[in-house]
């Protein structure tokens, strides 16, 4: 897979039409956003041409809306670029979103862009927009803009019973914890990807020893609890396989209150040394919230309870189960 990165004003002019171009920031690749993916490479199938993509390396909502949270991906950007060569992405068009580029007016943005990717078709979802002007930005206006120089092909709604499929929607269940709704939302498991580093090694000293994960790009988290994982190494002798364990967000507050938040995994019948291995951590299930116990034998007993609960769960998702 071709990444070509995208400046503003625009200099690049393709020679040829050749792709079928899907749009979007494509915010955890959830499955509204396969939707608009696989359509388009039907249609690329259909019609002998490549898929590419027009996407953004940060989310333009954080441009506009006072959330610093908006800022944070919840897929890490080489997760996603992986996960869109799976699907079939022959090129990505990667804009560097900024203020400027986003006051455009539509009609700027189809003749700047759009209309000199090499695009012979342009898929996107029904609530896409593009450009300034919102209201004349969407889909129902694009043809017009098109004026013949490509296809439009928009995708409609992906829902399940409770709504939209949405990355809004996914954010939320993320800060409440709801990690079997997240999974199934996003058609894979949720994953933080990292390198092993090291602790302040109390896990060991209380027999449950811990792979500390430093994030290897900023990411959304689940909110502060214990949860049920599988953890794949992904460098190191025992690169491929995978670890059935239980994870840590938070600050460990029963061996002090000033502690940073930390990600640490317990991984089950494991003794191996990875430090400074690449691991990726699958959420599968939240087992509860965090809490400040009177001493470790307390902390000792509930963790020996969490295990129990983590194999419980975990006897329930094949290892062959959709991880990306």
């Amino acid at each position: 897979m071709k990444i070509i990165n995208l400046q503003f004003p625009n200099k690049y002019s393709a020679k040829k039409k050749e792709f079928v171009l899907a749009m979007g920031y494509f915010d955890g690749l959830h499955l509204g956003h396969r939707a608009v993916i696989q359509q388009a490479k039907r249609i690329a199938d259909k019609q002998h041409l490549k898929l590419a993509l027009l996407t953004y390396s940060q989310s333009p909502a954080g441009f506009y809306v006072n959330d610093p949270v908006l800022k944070v991906p919840i897929l890490p950007f080489r997760q996603k670029m992986q996960m869109l060569e799976k699907l079939g992405v022959d090129t990505i068009f990667l804009i560097d979103y900024n203020l400027t580029f986003g006051s455009q007016s539509p009609e700027d943005y189809v003749d700047n862009y759009l209309a000199k990717l090499g695009a012979s078709v342009v898929v996107a979802g029904f609530d896409h927009t593009y450009g300034s002007l919102k209201d004349k930005a969407d889909m129902k206006h694009l043809p017009r803009y098109a004026n013949g120089r490509f296809e439009v092909y928009t995708v409609g709604e992906c829902s399940d019973y409770f709504g939209k499929i949405s990355s809004t929607r996914i954010r939320r269940l993320l800060s409440e914890g709801d990690l079997q709704a997240v999974n199934e939302l996003l058609g894979y498991q949720f994953q933080t990807v990292g390198f092993v580093v090291h602790g302040n090694q109390i896990g060991r000293r209380i027999g449950f020893p811990t792979a500390n994960q430093a994030l290897e790009e900023k990411q959304l988290l689940p909110k502060s609890g214990v949860y049920a994982v599988r953890t794949k190494i992904v460098t190191g002798p025992l690169a491929g396989r995978s670890f059935n364990g239980m994870a840590s967000i938070g600050r460990n507050e029963t061996f002090g209150s000033d502690n940073p938040i930390t990600i640490e995994i317990n991984l089950f019948d494991f003794s191996a040394d990875v430090y400074d291995e690449e691991i990726i951590v699958y959420w599968i299930s939240f087992l509860r919230e965090q809490v400040k116990y009177a001493n470790a034998e307390a902390l000792i007993d509930q963790l020996k309870q969490d295990r129990i609960d983590s194999l419980d769960l975990l006897k329930e998702i094949p290892k062959s189960k959709n991880y990306s």
